[in-house]
């Protein structure tokens, strides 16, 4: 049990920045990385926890924190590379 909130709490968030900010690099565009990001959370959300709703938080989260890599990610390009 204590793996799996390893898991949750640290190891998710952090493929989600990935995500997100590969998202950016790759598309060219902010929006792409979370969609990705809640488009999956979601997937698992009613595969593995058989659409419980408690677990929406998480999903947000994810998404959030894929969307905050993005928005990061455009604005040190742009402050690094103009």
């Amino acid at each position: 049990m204590g793996a799996v909130i390893l898991l949750i709490v640290f190891v998710f968030p952090m493929i989600s920045g990935v995500i997100g900010a590969a998202g950016y690099f790759i598309c060219k565009k902010v929006w792409i990385g979370p969609l990705i990001v809640l488009i999956a959370s979601l997937i698992l959300l009613f595969t593995l926890a058989s659409g419980n709703s408690s677990f929406m938080f998480w999903v947000v989260l994810y998404t959030a924190i894929a969307l905050a890599a993005s928005v990061v990610t455009l604005f040190l390009r742009k402050l690094l590379f103009n």
